[in-house]
């Protein structure tokens, strides 16, 4: 009898504290130090991850992510405002230095670090650049 109340409550405890891992569960998603509402899109079990998507982000954010990178829930961690993501998206104008000149150029890939731009000047061709070297138009 005691050992079924206290598996009882056991069960109990675990429902209470169980974190949701449903599709379409609305979570924070943790990318770069910064934290940012999103929701679960795909589960897999079998691995311990998710697919989520960024509120207001596009499709080209959705990502495979651990728990660990997630929070469970709605409530927003206040300790950490929300940033962007990245401070240029594919498509924008910027200037780059070429040497000591700044040059015009176009956003054609976004990483997680860095920045690939080709230069509107075709003899100069494309860059791997870092946000600091870059200014928008």
């Amino acid at each position: 009898m005691k050992k079924t109340i206290l598996f009882a409550l056991l069960g109990l405890c675990l429902a209470w504290t169980a974190q949701a891992q449903n599709v379409n569960d609305k979570v924070q998603i943790e990318h770069n130090g910064s934290w940012y509402d999103g929701k679960i899109l795909k589960v897999n079990a079998d691995e311990g991850t998710y697919f989520v998507s960024y509120d207001g982000w596009s499709e080209s954010w959705n990502e495979w992510v651990g728990a660990d990178r997630l929070k469970f829930g709605t409530q927003k961690d206040t300790a950490t405002p929300s940033a962007p993501l990245t401070k240029f998206k594919v498509g924008d104008r910027v200037l780059v230095e070429y040497g000591m000149i700044p040059e015009p150029a176009k956003v054609i890939y976004v990483g997680e670090n860095n920045y690939e731009i080709q230069f509107d000047n075709s003899l100069y061709g494309k860059k791997v650049v870092t946000e600091k070297q870059m200014k928008k138009m």
